[in-house]
């Protein structure tokens, strides 16, 4: 079995140096030379990996693709240009090794709120950063079960059921405990300085009524709310509605990233020759596509996501498809996402193809640069400060007046201890309406990106290159 696995290692050891051979070779700079005389971050990198003196882990360690086992290439009938190195069977030694391991199946997501045995946690337990860890949970990928599920007449249980781990209740849990305490004041001072009912039903005066017989109760009639309500409805209204269109832009956005990242890759498996020169083309255009959407990602993520970049970035450095000093540029660059779209264009740009073949993969890649400055566009411009704040502050106002009102209107309750459950409810609503609004006008955070990188672009792109590299469409 050793002896199996050190042969193993000894034939996929120089995998990657051969890819790195085929591929066009950046030409020395200052930057270069600087880097040679102290090491650079991907040496670091390796060293905290527990790399032996910096050097990348042995290509044997990396599982080969399930889906296809790809035949030798054949010999050409005419070798290739002297300036393209000439690799046997390059299809079946490094094709099935690197999308293996750069183009892995999805991570597992974590639990998502929609499942039954996502693990809740009560609101007496919530932190006060319970709320914001909670969106990586609403990252929710709906399949055929999934819909089954949001439609069964038991949802209504289900979310009742669930409500009292509702993460809306620790986003508000301040301003609903603020809004009740009022409630509770205004119930216990009418009951102290104007009147009370005992148990048996008898109305007294309260306890400090001698101060000023001609004291009122503390309340208000009901219509300066009723006035009022219309117009706080239309804010709360247009404010769902003004985020739930960033939402579902945001969404159809990335949509549009997934099909245009599929179409770079098909169209250069289309247009690009079948020799190794192109084949390693391929390879790279794909990897370098996969590294654009998940440097996206990593800009819509923030700095938490930069570890995770790296890291996929370095595990190309490891397969021989970009270089080290091209990896750390990405991670240096103050836009990261057009500095992936630069490294595409050229490798495009060292593809031997007809000008018109060119054109049209250059436009898909134009393409995604429109779609990533739609996604900056999104982030960077928030719903107008002066309208949300505006918002936040009428319903406030009104949801501490609320129970001055409430007050007279619930007269038949004892001592009118139902203003107190009243007020909560109806601000709990309120508020949530509110917070729903602020919840989805950023969308980046709760939509599934890790799912659309890995599932939807990654996977799909292993497919079609282990397609194109087996000869599945081939005529027999």
């Amino acid at each position: 079995m050793c002896l199996v696995l050190v042969t193993a290692a000894s034939a996929l050891a120089p995998a990657s140096s051969s890819v790195a051979r085929l591929l066009p070779q950046l030409s020395p700079s200052r930057t270069s030379t600087i880097a040679l005389k102290q090491p650079t971050l991907y040496e670091e990198y390796l060293r905290s990996r527990g790399g032996a003196n910096g050097a990348p882990p042995p290509a044997a360690d990396m599982p080969p693709s399930p889906m296809y086992e790809p035949p030798p290439t054949p010999t050409p009938e005419s070798p290739p240009p002297a300036e393209w190195p000439e690799i046997p069977s390059f299809a079946s030694s490094i094709g099935s090794t690197v999308m293996g391991n750069f183009f892995e199946p999805p991570p597992q997501q974590p639990g998502e709120d929609t499942e039954d045995e996502y693990g809740r946690v009560p609101w007496w337990r919530q932190g006060s950063a319970y709320t914001e860890m909670q969106r990586q949970d609403r990252r929710t990928i709906f399949m055929h079960d999934d819909w089954v599920r949001h439609r069964s007449s038991q949802r209504f249980l289900r979310n009742i059921r669930t409500i009292g781990s509702s993460g809306i209740n620790q986003a508000l849990s301040t301003e609903l405990t603020f809004v009740t305490l009022v409630a509770v004041f205004i119930v216990v001072s009418n009951m102290i300085f104007f009147s009370y009912t005992d148990f048996a039903g008898i109305k007294h005066p309260g306890p400090l009524n001698f101060l000023d017989a001609n004291i009122k109760a503390l309340s208000l009639p009901a219509l300066p709310f009723t006035i009022s309500l219309p117009a706080l409805s239309l804010l709360l209204v247009f404010r769902t509605n003004t985020g739930y269109f960033r939402w579902n832009e945001a969404r159809t956005l990335w949509g549009g990233l997934i099909n245009n990242c599929r179409n770079v890759v098909r169209q250069t498996n289309t247009f690009f020759p079948d020799d190794p020169y192109h084949n390693a083309l391929k390879l790279r255009m794909a990897a370098e596509t996969n590294s654009f959407i998940k440097a996206l990602r990593n800009f819509l993520r923030g700095p938490t996501d930069d570890d995770t970049l790296r890291g996929e970035l370095y595990a190309l450095v490891d397969q021989g498809l970009m270089t080290a000093e091209q990896a750390d540029a990405t991670m240096a660059a103050s836009n990261r996402p057009m500095f992936c779209v630069s490294a595409m264009s050229s490798t495009l740009r060292k593809a031997d193809i007809d000008p018109m073949h060119t054109a049209r993969i250059d436009a898909t890649i134009s393409t995604l640069v429109d779609l990533t400055g739609a996604n900056e566009r999104i982030f960077k411009s928030p719903i107008p400060l002066v309208y949300t704040r505006l918002t936040a502050r009428f319903l406030t106002i009104f949801l501490v007046m609320l129970p001055l009102a409430l007050w007279g209107t619930l007269g038949e309750s004892w001592n009118h201890w139902t203003t107190i459950p009243a007020e909560f409810l109806i601000a709990f609503f309120l508020f949530g309406i509110e917070e729903v609004g602020i919840q989805i006008e950023e969308p980046f955070s709760i939509l599934p990106l890790e799912a659309f990188c890995n599932g939807a672009i990654a996977a799909t792109t292993k497919e079609m290159l282990g397609a194109v590299e087996g000869g599945v469409f081939e005529e027999k």
